[in-house]
Order: C-alpha cells, then structure tokens, then sequence
C-alpha cells in the first residue's frame, strides 16, 4: 500500500530492478524487511525529492547496504557502550542493534533497530537535522518515506515546505 502511495505522489514508472538480496542478508545473518526489498526494486537506485536516498544492494558502490553497515560495525566497539549511536549499538548477527537503511541531504540517518522480532516489525530509529536526539518510530520504511515526502503534519521529518511536489530522482548506475 505505501509502495504504491509513493509510486502514484512521485508519478514513478515502477521498475523491477534486479537486486539479489542473498549475499547481502548473508553477511547480515537476517533477512530484512520484504517491503524495503520491494521499495528498492520499485524504484531502484536514487534520491526521493532530492533528499532521501535508500541503501540497497550495490556491490562495491557508495550506497550498498551490506558494505555501509560492515564499515559502521568495523568502527563500532565489539562491547560496551558506543559513544556514537548511545543508547543503541550497531548491530552485530545475534544481537540487537542498528541497521543503516538510508541517509538525507542534511545528515539525517535513517537505520532499522533489529531486535530478534520478524524484520516487518523492527522500529525505524532516526536522528539528524533539526533533531539530534535518537526517535524510535513504530513503522514500515515505506511509509516513514512517503510520510517524509509528503505527510506536512509529519514533524520534525517532513519536507513538504522545502519540496512542496514529491518526485524520485534516479541515480547514475555509475554513481551508486
């Protein structure tokens, strides 16, 4: 349904880009969210209204999932608190933590808190911008970017008054 809702405010051609998800949740240890796997496909690589860009599967490109959340855990300490992300973890397979799901323009991150329930129910937990304290929404990342984009009552998230028309922008297949 969200999927849709922003296939139809963006006035997107749906696509079904080939992303293979397996070597990906592999290095995770997890499988994630099936509706982000969707979201993905149907948009593929790029910038929702200039903003909002989603990690996905691109070996080696700038915006893999798998390699942004390695380099992050590679820089997270293996115990004890993280200074970081406090009063979250990164995520490690078995424990619960922070997956990076996508960034913004203006340094907001956007990550999955994968906590051993099935990946449709994990909370979208999120700082940056004009909000520098952790939020924890209870939602789907489908509808958390179509709330972004053109839900104005959506605060401190929304970008309606910046970007009043929601589009998607792809990226070069070079860029990402």
């Amino acid at each position: 349904m969200w999927i849709d809702r922003l296939v139809e405010i963006t006035h997107w051609e749906p696509r079904r880009a080939d992303m293979s998800w397996g070597e990906t949740e592999e290095r995770l240890g997890l499988s994630l969210p099936e509706d982000y796997k969707r979201l993905a496909a149907t948009f593929g690589r790029g910038l929702f209204s200039d903003f909002l860009q989603i990690l996905s599967v691109a070996p080696g490109g700038a915006f893999d999932l798998a390699t942004t959340w390695q380099g992050f855990s590679t820089d997270a300490p293996a115990e004890g608190d993280d200074p970081l992300y406090a009063p979250y973890r990164i995520y490690r397979p078995g424990r619960t933590g922070l997956i990076p799901w996508g960034f913004s323009q203006i340094e907001c991150e956007y990550h999955w808190l994968a906590n051993g329930k099935v990946a449709e129910e994990w909370p979208i937990v999120t700082r940056g911008g004009g909000y520098r304290e952790w939020r924890q929404l209870n939602m789907s990342t489908p509808e958390f970017i179509y709330r972004v984009v053109a839900d104005q009552e959506f605060e401190p998230f929304s970008i309606t008054a910046l970007v009043p028309e929601p589009f998607f922008a792809p990226a070069p297949e070079t860029t990402f």
